[in-house]
């Protein structure tokens, strides 16, 4: 995993708004500018700061690698500097933007001698450098900088892991969309992500209804996979033993790792839950019953991957040792 810093300069609302970002390949003058060829090194699940008008507005994350683009037209007469350089560079960004915007310099005397020695986004006296547009900065700042923002914005550190997951359910649907299955395929295996579809009459084979509301009316249940969509191959993705049909707040809970299943039917809930939410949803049942060899295999894979007290961390959470 790399970590950036965009500097937006004049472009902030169409980048945001448009959910990328954009660059010419050279300088007005043809030269090479490292600032422009990050683009074309950042990967999907990357990390992204946006950087305008001195502060920090959101953190985003790469939804796909570079394709080559002429200036996006929603630039406007902005866009008349480049206009003429020909190719560019788009990188598709997923954007979540802060509820409070972070200012580096109010913070700079922790983070100044973490800032990169070249192609730094910000100078040592917290000002912006606004000669490097695509920056790369290491998983030190990263840190510092999602720390100081946590203090502020407490939602700050979910919705950052809640951006990798969907970028990475982004990326395996480009891989459905590029591959060589039929139509029909295609659509069937992009319906299974929102627990729609083939999937869902496939799990209502094999499940009733919501094993902890008890609800059986299945157009208000959400059919959901126990080894995530993103992590399963083709044939998984449409296994009907591979998913529950649940209840939207408990298919919430499930999907997250917040609850998952013992062996013998006991619900697990994580340390990190909110015994709250639990109480207000009411969420009294022990234990849902068993189930078949098929869906013991795929819960195995949920109690270690998924389930927050046992998985094994996101790079997101790693960086941060969560």
């Amino acid at each position: 995993m790399r970590f950036w810093w965009v500097n937006h300069k004049q472009t902030y609302k169409s980048e945001i708004r448009g959910g990328y970002i954009w660059s010419p390949s050279r300088n007005n003058s043809g030269s090479f500018n490292q600032g422009y060829k990050n683009l074309t090194l950042a990967k999907v699940g990357d990390p992204i700061f946006s950087y305008a008008d001195t502060y920090i507005k959101a953190i985003g994350i790469v939804k796909s690698t570079y394709v080559h683009s002429a200036v996006p037209t929603d630039f406007g007469s902005k866009g008349d500097q480049w206009a003429k350089g020909g190719d560019g560079y788009l990188v598709e960004i997923k954007w979540d933007i802060l509820d409070i915007p972070f200012k580096p310099k109010t913070h700079i005397q922790d983070l100044k001698d973490l800032l990169p020695t070249k192609y730094s986004p910000i100078r040592k006296t917290g000002d912006g450098n606004q000669g490097i547009y695509l920056s790369e900065v290491g998983a030190d700042l990263f840190k510092k900088i999602i720390e100081l923002i946590d203090k502020e914005d407490s939602f700050i550190i979910p919705e950052l892991e809640e951006l990798s997951d969907l970028a990475e359910e982004e990326e395996e649907q480009q891989n459905i969309d590029h591959s060589n299955l039929s139509k029909l395929e295609k659509e069937q295996l992009i319906k299974a992500r929102i627990g729609q579809g083939k999937f869902k009459t496939e799990v209502a084979k094999v499940e009733e209804g919501c094993r902890i509301t008890k609800i059986t009316d299945k157009r208000f249940l959400t059919a959901s996979h126990i080894k995530p969509w993103s992590k399963s191959s083709n044939q998984e993705k449409l296994d009907g033993n591979n998913g529950f049909l649940l209840s939207p707040h408990i298919d919430r809970l499930f999907d997250k790792g917040w609850i998952t299943f013992s062996t013998t039917g006991d619900i697990l809930i994580a340390k990190t839950t909110p015994k709250q939410l639990i109480k207000d949803w009411n969420i009294t049942t022990k234990n849902v019953g068993s189930f078949n060899k098929k869906q013991e295999l795929y819960l195995k894979y949920h109690r270690e991957y998924i389930f927050r007290d046992n998985r094994k961390v996101s790079p997101v959470s790693d960086i941060l040792k969560l």
